[in-house]
């Protein structure tokens, strides 16, 4: 088998209301590479289609049309570290989605689905929690009405997020914490709600800002400081109680195994995308395993990339804690549906992965073609 090309293509956004499932611009990225067995590999991708497209047609083309996509972990080397003629160096996001589509063609290949070719799934049902964000700029009041919205859905565990950035930092805790006060006390005492900082607290207003989530029940305290502040994050960890959560930042297995050493936190979060792909969030998978971590991805998006999160995490025994899911980026999950011939949404909070080739989803040609803007 052999890649004979690959594209990269905007969607329509699926946020706006309305008749017209795809009103507005501003979708997500949708990948794909084909081969001259008449099999196509998906995922999706980011930094933009104008910069995608660049390394596409000037990079990555030329290096891989021609190659077996059955070799993933080779290809994803040639990108991510030069092993070829080239010294290429490709962004992680951009030759994970690369490396997520040619995972995706080895398991329709062999008539499989992913997480067979993994070594089969602990699991196939996986609990999701609800995650909104944009904290920095609601109420109390706002947040609680979306994590209400969530719980009308089905979903039973949560996590709030403020996104604040590294730049902004310590700029309102006060209100932060009302935000978190206000949904754990509205939700019953058996659902688990975590608390994301979004890297904006400086490290003594992380400790004083664990302590009194602490005393409320946080399920996890996520990324409360700048992603880049190792040392610091590894006071907080000593400092608190409460489970400390990172990772998603992160771009490669050595930036985990750095991550582990110098700040030890106690959930490590990889997001399929950011660090290079499927074959990368395996390896710290296992590095997790082997320093009995607990793990809990970050992809949120519904699509492609989240179900291969998802068919990855189903194979980790001791991976218990929920997958992380959201609408906020893609819209409802009903309509991003409609470009699959059998899509794969959740019921009731709750993913159940089917057992079809690949990743299990095919995009419906005619709908993806009515989606496409670029």
């Amino acid at each position: 088998m052999k890649i004979t090309d690959i594209k990269v293509n905007q969607l329509r956004s699926f946020m706006s209301e309305g008749n017209d499932a795809f009103v507005g611009a501003g979708g997500r990225l949708i990948v794909r590479v084909y081969t001259d067995e008449g099999i196509t590999g998906i995922a999706e991708g980011s930094r933009g289609l104008d910069v995608f497209r660049a390394y596409l047609d000037s990079m990555i083309k030329p290096l891989l049309v021609g190659e077996n996509p059955l070799q993933p972990r080779q290809i994803w080397e040639k990108l991510s570290l030069g092993t070829g003629q080239q010294a290429t160096r490709i962004p992680p996001q951009i030759a994970g989605a690369i490396d997520i589509c040619c995972w995706d063609i080895m398991g329709k290949a062999a008539g499989l689905p992913v997480y067979a070719m993994l070594g089969g799934a602990h699991r196939t049902e996986i609990p999701l929690y609800w995650s909104r964000g944009n904290g920095w700029r609601k109420s109390p009041g706002e947040m609680l009405e979306e994590v209400q919205e969530g719980y009308e859905k089905g979903f039973r565990a949560f996590k709030i997020r403020m996104d604040w950035r590294d730049y902004r930092q310590d700029s309102n805790p006060r209100n932060d914490f009302e935000i978190f006060r206000a949904v754990r006390e509205w939700l019953p005492d058996d659902v688990p709600v975590g608390f994301d900082a979004n890297n904006g607290y400086s490290v003594p207003t992380a400790i004083q800002q664990g302590r009194k989530l602490e005393e409320l029940g946080v399920a996890h305290f996520e990324e409360p400081l700048p992603q880049y502040d190792l040392r610091g994050l590894r006071q907080v960890v000593e400092a608190l109680d409460c489970a400390i959560s990172t990772g998603e930042q992160e771009t490669s297995a050595w930036r985990f195994r750095d991550l582990i050493d110098l700040s030890n936190p106690d959930i490590l979060q990889p997001d399929i995308l950011n660090v290079g792909g499927l074959s990368e969030i395996v390896r710290v998978y296992e590095m997790a395993v082997s320093d009995n971590k607990v793990i809990m991805p970050h992809s949120p998006n519904v699509g492609v990339n989240s179900v291969a999160s998802l068919h990855a995490y189903s194979t980790v025994t001791n991976a218990v804690r929920p997958h992380e899911f959201s609408e906020e980026f893609t819209g409802p999950a009903e309509r991003v549906a409609s470009l699959f011939v059998d899509p794969i949404i959740p019921e009731n909070g709750v993913i159940k992965l089917p057992d079809r080739p690949g990743f299990g989803l095919e995009f419906d040609e005619a709908e993806l073609e009515r989606a496409i803007i670029a």
